[in-house]
This record gives C-alpha cells, structure tokens and sequence, in this order.
C-alpha cells in the first residue's frame, strides 16, 4: 500500500542520513586533524553522499524485492531532493553553483541505483 510505501521509504531515508551525519563527523575530525581545502572536503562529503545512497539502495532493495535499480534510483533521488530542501531552507537559497548541485545529484541516483543492483 501507499503508506507502508511510504513508511518504508522514511526508515531508509533515516538510516542513510544517521550514516550521513556520522560519517560527516568523522570527515569534520579528519579534516580538523589534518587541515584539509575546500577541495578535498568536498571530496569527502561526496563520498558519504555515495557510501549512504549506495547503502540505502542495498536497503530499499531488499524490501522492495523488485524492481531494484529502480527503486535504487528512487530512493537516491529521494535522499539527494531532501539534501537539498535543507540546504535551501538552511542557506534561504542555493548557495553552490548549479554544475556541484547535479554532481551530487548524479552521485545520489548512482549509489542509490548501486545499492539497489547490489541488494
């Protein structure tokens, strides 16, 4: 049904923005710790956008048992439009430039469509 749809989706979208939020911590340390540019730590946050899509898709899959790169797919994009919803709210605007907003996007879809393959 519709709402267990839904449901479903929201436990998967809260799995992969704990695993965001740790894994940003952990880059926020790395990158304290070491003195990293703006460079390399875009470099990490697109990482972690990977690594949480990529595991969401493996989730997602897995409870949807059909249509997996599909859904994958989906619930990337799902992951990527809540990303950047807050980023504008946050920001009261998009702060990157448009190219950094559809790498991420790219990167989102793609794990989540991995993780969907790989469930």
């Amino acid at each position: 049904s519709m709402g267990k749809n839904i449901l479903s989706i929201l436990k998967v979208l809260i799995v992969a923005y704990v695993i965001t939020g740790l894994l940003l911590l952990l880059s926020a340390f790395l990158m304290y710790k070491f003195n990293l540019g703006e460079g390399q730590v875009r470099i990490f946050v697109m990482t972690v956008y990977g690594i949480a899509t990529i595991v969401s898709g493996i989730i997602y899959g897995k409870i949807k048992g059909n249509r997996r790169l599909l859904n994958g797919a989906l619930i990337g994009l799902i992951y990527f439009l809540m990303l950047l919803l807050v980023s504008v709210v946050i920001n009261k605007g998009l702060e990157d430039e448009i190219h950094k907003i559809i790498i991420s996007m790219i990167i989102c879809v793609a794990g989540g469509s991995i993780g969907g393959i790989i469930s």
